[in-house]
């Protein structure tokens, strides 16, 4: 599928980010970010072994980044021990099609969309690092 063709049928756009992320298969780690969340991933670096050492996940396609006509909205990889919990608290357009996103993909780790007490709506999604990826709108 065409990079910008899976960007326009995503339905929601991430507004806020940029944490690290450590680790330890970037390869498994980025084909679950393009699989579950549809986003677009690079790894950079690799070491001797050929393992993945720093890379990133990109919410918009790599070209948009390249142009800088838009804030970097990704998360950094590196290998290393993940250290789990909460490692993204972002700020999306279209929560709701987040959520359908994710499920039509057949994924079950993420959370319903629940309203806030301060107005906003969120959602999580585990990662298969054992992290929590907060989404709010």
């Amino acid at each position: 599928m065409d990079r910008l063709e899976s960007f326009s049928k995503r339905g929601y756009v991430v507004k806020e980010t940029a944490p690290v992320y450590y680790t330890r298969d970037m390869d498994k780690t980025a084909t679950w970010f393009e699989e579950t969340l549809g986003w677009y991933t690079e790894i950079d670096e690799r070491n001797d072994e050929n393992k993945g050492v720093y890379g990133c996940v990109y919410d918009l396609p790599r070209e948009f980044e390249n142009l800088h006509i838009a804030p970097f909205t990704g998360i950094h990889l590196f290998y290393g021990d993940p250290k789990g919990g909460v490692v993204a608290f972002m700020k999306v357009q279209g929560i709701e099609a987040l959520h359908q996103y994710v499920s039509d993909r057949g994924r079950n780790a993420i959370s319903d969309v629940q309203e806030q007490p301060w107005g906003a709506k969120m959602c999580a999604v585990d990662t298969p690092d054992g992290y929590v990826l907060q989404f709010f709108e």
